[in-house]
């Protein structure tokens, strides 16, 4: 099966000078162990503009590996975003309606779904794009978001 890789007149990757935003703004990418090459910074906004690309077409022109990256940080962004996610302290987790997981485990379990695929995007990806855009107009809480999500990965 073929990657959705389009063709654009935007580069593949990233330098520090494409991105004209201030370090707060800034999402660090840090590379895995295996890789031997760093990644730079994506602002908040071009993550979101990237997202919104791959939701609206099904296509993409980010590697594989970067965009996995940036997908794994708003993931975790969204389910921050979530009253259940707040619900959490230190010693005592909040149970998860979904499987009995704690917050923690949840996010954990999703994250690594996602960064599993290592040979390149699941054909959901357009769709995970969606869900990830605009989860609370879907999914009113974490466990529907999660199960929509798992469905997804």
């Amino acid at each position: 099966m073929e990657n959705p890789i389009m063709e654009s007149p935007q580069s593949a990757t990233f330098s520090s000078t494409d991105v004209d935003h201030h370090s707060e703004n800034m999402i660090p990418h840090h590379a895995n162990d295996e890789e031997a090459e760093p990644k730079c910074d994506v602002s908040v906004e071009e993550i979101r503009s990237i997202m919104q690309v791959i939701a609206a077409t099904g296509k993409f022109w980010h590697d594989w590996d970067m965009l996995k990256s940036l997908l794994s940080f708003q993931l975790k962004q969204v389910l921050a975003e979530y009253p259940e996610a707040q619900m959490v302290s230190g010693v005592e987790s909040q149970q998860s309606s979904l499987s009995g997981e704690t917050y923690p485990e949840l996010v954990k379990w999703l994250d690594e779904a996602l960064l599993c695929f290592v040979e390149g995007p699941p054909f959901t990806l357009q769709r995970l794009c969606e869900i990830l855009l605009n989860p609370k107009g879907t999914y009113t809480n974490l466990s529907k978001l999660a199960l929509a999500l798992e469905k997804v990965s």
